[in-house]
């Protein structure tokens, strides 16, 4: 599952702040590189990849993820050290978590203190700046040597994510339904079967559905959150500001509100406000997940995850749910592949050691279970190939769940027996019919020269874009303002130096 952040909520990140933060970090010498009496460490002299006729020596790698600990977290660490022994790999496994809210200022200055870390969860965000800064290491000689099972497991459509100057600082999770194009949502089979209506395949079978929701229950909220932002059209994908889209077939940065596109979705917007179809409070923070899972909305927006958390927590007596993908461009395109990647830390004296413990799990199914499951029989069973809560087991009990996301490997994931029926095959078709790549997968934007000029725009970004998508605000005068003023604040310098940036990275490419 890939990890995600709502648009009114979630982490506020500063590449600037953790730039600097981390610009001290150095680096010491890693497992594998000379002594300092010049002599050469033994895993130089050979692989990790395999045990020898000498065992390798048992080392600690500290892992720093984020969220909350395991309760279950000792018990599993033990039967995965256990099995990591008996398979020659000779680790001990240290976790600390970092609570969410803290995990993107606390990291950086871990790294800057000398805190020891080996591996570390980072995303597209944080790979940049811990790349510029020094602070992970290039992994490319650890993978020819270790990373054989991780090489397999990925396609190479993967790594563009996590390639720098060409070469790879993170092992990337194995992500699925990153394509972009569509409008894609959860609405209930139910209501639209009894209103007699088709399957939804189109915006005009979305209208129509609304429409009929709108006039045989008019207490009812038909759209969770606004479908808006839909960037229709040409494939063109947002970037570090609201102000600015990327346009593939141009390969030039674009001031999003002076595209007509982005006018006619914001009176598609002003449009479904009007008939009643977003509610009228939808400025007001609220939970728009217990909105459609209760029965108070119609159409719950979201990917196909969020289809598949609708399907398992509906709580509406008779209700039936069923996920829509609308096309809205050309043709459908990856911004990119994977948002989640493990990274090793500069100053970890045991890079190959962690590149052959990420190996080890993606060597075997039972490896990978058990990493990402727990104990089988304890933490879970496999029934008809799904994941099912062992027989005894009290579901609200299994003290083991971590994040699967991060070490993802798509030909080992397993539906959950909760799971919406057709959750796996709708996820695995997603992507299949996509070909378009962005032509900037792994650009990290440095906003150091800009950081002012974007700061301003962050604001006047808070004063307009909600309103819009939500089609609060009238577009005829408000898109021209908001575009008016992010160029005031600054925007025609930003676009400037994005393109400067892009250009220089499609011609490394």
């Amino acid at each position: 599952m890939r990890i995600s952040f709502g648009k009114w909520s979630g982490v506020v990140l500063s590449s600037v702040l953790l730039a600097a933060l981390v610009s001290a970090c150095g680096s010491s010498n890693k497992e594998g590189t000379a002594s300092p009496s010049g002599t050469v460490a033994p895993s130089a002299q050979a692989s990790e990849s395999a045990p020898s006729s000498e065992a390798l020596p048992v080392v600690t790698l500290n892992i720093v993820y984020p969220g909350d600990p395991q309760p279950d977290q000792d018990a599993v660490t033990a039967a995965l050290e256990k099995k990591l022994a008996e398979d020659g790999v000779n680790v001990k496994l240290k976790y600390q978590y970092i609570p969410w809210g803290d995990y993107f200022q606390k990291l950086p200055i871990m790294l800057a203190t000398g805190d020891q870390v080996d591996i570390m969860w980072t995303d597209p965000n944080l790979l940049g700046t811990f790349v510029k800064s020094n602070s992970i290491a290039p992994l490319d000689e650890a993978l020819a040597k270790n990373g054989q099972a991780i090489i397999a497991a990925l396609d190479e459509k993967y790594w563009p994510p996590v390639t720098v100057n060409g070469k790879k600082y993170g092992v990337p999770a194995g992500a699925l339904g990153t394509t972009k194009g569509y409008y894609t949502a959860t609405l209930r089979k139910d209501l639209r079967e009894k209103y007699g209506l088709p399957e939804v395949k189109t915006m005009d079978d979305l209208l129509a559905y609304a429409e009929a929701v709108k006039t045989n229950n008019p207490e009812m909220i038909v759209f969770n959150e606004p479908p808006a932002g839909f960037l229709r059209g040409e494939p063109v994908q947002s970037t570090a500001s609201d102000g600015i889209v990327f346009n593939y077939a141009t390969l030039k940065a674009e001031a999003k509100y002076d595209r007509p596109q982005t006018m006619e979705d914001a009176r598609f917007s002003r449009m479904l406000y009007e008939k009643g179809y977003i509610d009228k409070d939808v400025m007001v923070g609220r939970d728009i997940r217990a909105d459609f899972n209760s029965g108070k909305a119609a159409i719950g927006g979201g990917d196909v995850y969020e289809y598949n958390n609708y399907a398992r927590n509906i709580a509406v007596d008779g209700a039936q749910v069923e996920f829509v993908s609308i096309p809205l461009t050309t043709e459908p395109y990856m911004p990119t592949t994977t948002w989640n990647f493990q990274s090793v830390a500069a100053t970890s004296k045991n890079i190959d050691r962690a590149i052959l413990f990420l190996n080890w799990i993606q060597q075997s199914e039972d490896n990978y279970d058990m990493m990402t499951n727990g104990i089988k029989g304890t933490h879970y069973d496999v029934k008809d190939g799904a994941i099912v809560v062992p027989e005894g087991a009290d579901a609200a009990k299994i003290g083991y769940a971590p994040p699967e996301w991060m070490w993802q490997n798509p030909k080992f994931l397993k539906p959950k027996a909760s799971d919406a029926p057709d959750f796996m095959q709708q996820l695995q078709d997603f992507d299949k019919n996509t070909k378009l790549f962005s032509p900037i997968m792994g650009f990290n934007f440095d906003q150091t020269p800009v950081k002012t000029e974007l700061a301003a725009m962050s604001t006047i970004e808070n004063k307009y874009k909600y309103g819009i998508t939500a089609g609060v605000l009238d577009p005829e005068t408000a898109v021209p303002e908001y575009g008016a003023e992010l160029k005031k604040a600054g925007l025609d310098k930003v676009i400037a130096e994005f393109q400067k940036q892009a250009d220089a990275f499609l011609a490394e490419k």
